[in-house]
C-alpha cells in the first residue's frame, strides 16, 4: 500500500508541476486539462483522481509554482540586492528559469474565482515574508519593494522593446532597494 500512496503523490506532483509551468507561461484560459496532462505525460482520466476541476488545479498550481521558484532561488546563496537583481532580470522576464506566478499571472488572476485569488494572496504573503526575513525590515517597506518587483517584471513582460523592458527593470531595482533602505 505504501507504494500506491507514494505513486499517487508523485503523480499529483507531476500534474502540479506541469500545470504551474503552463499556467504561469500562458494563463488560465489558454491551457486546457488535456495540455496539462499531456505535458505531465499522463492520461486525462488520471486528472480527476487528483483534482475536481481545472479551477481547483489552477488554485493549487499557483502555490506549487511559487514554491518551486522560491526553492530554486533559496538554493543559491544570494545577498538581498543580488536576489532582487535576479528577480528583476531579463532572464526572469522571458521565463528562462522559474517564473514567478505573482508577476506572470498578475492580469490573469483578477479574472479567476475566489479560491485562485486566495492562493495568489497566499503566495504574495509568502513573498513579502521571505523578503522581510532576508532584509530584517518591517513589512510595510517590504511590501513596497515587493509591489515594485512584481510590477516591474509584469511591465517589462508587456513591452516589445528589450531596451524599454531593461529600463523598467533597472528602475524597479533602484526603487526596491530604496524601499528597503539598501544603499547601492
Amino acid at each position: 500500500m505504501a507504494w500506491q500512496q507514494t505513486h499517487k503523490e508523485q503523480t499529483r506532483q507531476r500534474i502540479l508541476s506541469s500545470a504551474g509551468k503552463l499556467f504561469t507561461a500562458q494563463g488560465y484560459k489558454q491551457v486546457s486539462i488535456d495540455d496539462v496532462m499531456q505535458d505531465a505525460e499522463l492520461t486525462r482520466g488520471a486528472f480527476y483522481h487528483h483534482f475536481s476541476s481545472k479551477q481547483a488545479l489552477y488554485s493549487e498550481a499557483i502555490v506549487f509554482a511559487a514554491r518551486q521558484a522560491g526553492q530554486s532561488r533559496q538554493q543559491k546563496s544570494l545577498s538581498l540586492p543580488d536576489l532582487i537583481r535576479r528577480y528583476l532580470s531579463m532572464e526572469h522576464v522571458v521565463a528562462a528559469e522559474d517564473p514567478c506566478p505573482l508577476a506572470f499571472l498578475i492580469s490573469d488572476i483578477g479574472l479567476q474565482e475566489e479560491a485562485a485569488k486566495q492562493s495568489y494572496g497566499k503566495v504574495l504573503d509568502g513573498f513579502v515574508t521571505r523578503l522581510s526575513f532576508h532584509s530584517g525590515i518591517d513589512e510595510a517597506k517590504v511590501l513596497q519593494a515587493a509591489i515594485t518587483m512584481i510590477g516591474g517584471v509584469a511591465l517589462a513582460r508587456s513591452t516589445a522593446s528589450t531596451q524599454q523592458a531593461q529600463n523598467i527593470l533597472d528602475a524597479a531595482y533602484l526603487n526596491a532597494l530604496q524601499a528597503l533602505e539598501i544603499k547601492q
